[in-house]
């Protein structure tokens, strides 16, 4: 599952930006509201986390600490997904006694409330939509790379985005929407129209 065909397949709406260098990495905490996959049923967390640029097993047993799946606390990587539509939400360790519970594999986990797992509701071999969310040093170390690579996401979640950090949307040089250059008027009025947009961020200083 390349990070390549999974993030660039909406054929209704790209959008590409470049911004300045110094505040490349700021956009990394638009990967908070998640961005889209699709996968096929039976597909684990480990398979597709290990699918994503950057994310090796050894990054993964290292950095991923804390796991949500649908809002539960999950400890194992081969989970598998089984849903049509799950959002899965990932971090470093968190701190104090929140941190110690939600920790993958540890010792306070049993302090956990927990939920009992629902039947499957799609056939066998379906694709399922996961929306992935990445939080705190792992959005940072690997959001650039994979805004980079271009990520379908909900076009409100950008905009908001925009909405609430002035200094970032005035850090945009360039916007290219379906191949074509436009301006920032016409980027806001776009994703008020439409539901998700495949956004592509690089620096200026990019070649």
């Amino acid at each position: 599952m390349p990070m390549s065909n999974e993030c660039k397949t909406n054929p209704e709406l790209t959008v590409s930006l470049r911004v300045r260098g110094d505040a490349l990495d700021k956009f990394t905490t638009l990967l908070q509201a998640g961005f889209f996959l699709s996968i096929k049923q039976g597909e684990s967390i480990g398979g597709l986390l290990t699918s994503l640029p950057g994310f090796s097993e050894k990054y993964i047993k290292e950095r991923v600490q804390t796991i949500f799946v649908d809002g539960l606390p999950a400890d194992d990587l081969a989970q598998q997904f089984s849903e049509e539509e799950t959002v899965l939400a990932i971090s470093a360790a968190m701190p104090g006694l929140a941190g110690a519970i939600f920790r993958k594999g540890g010792m306070h986990a049993s302090l956990r409330t927990t939920t009992e797992k629902k039947k499957s509701s799609s056939a066998p071999g379906s694709i399922l939509t996961v929306r992935l969310k990445l939080f705190n040093v792992i959005a940072k170390e690997r959001g650039v790379t994979l805004l980079a690579a271009g990520c379908l996401m909900q076009s409100a979640s950008f905009d908001k985005f925009l909405n609430y950090r002035p200094p970032l949307a005035a850090s945009i040089q360039s916007i290219v929407i379906n191949n074509q250059e436009t301006d920032m008027e016409t980027l806001r009025k776009t994703l008020a129209v439409n539901t998700k947009i495949v956004l592509t961020i690089n620096s200026s200083h990019d070649n």
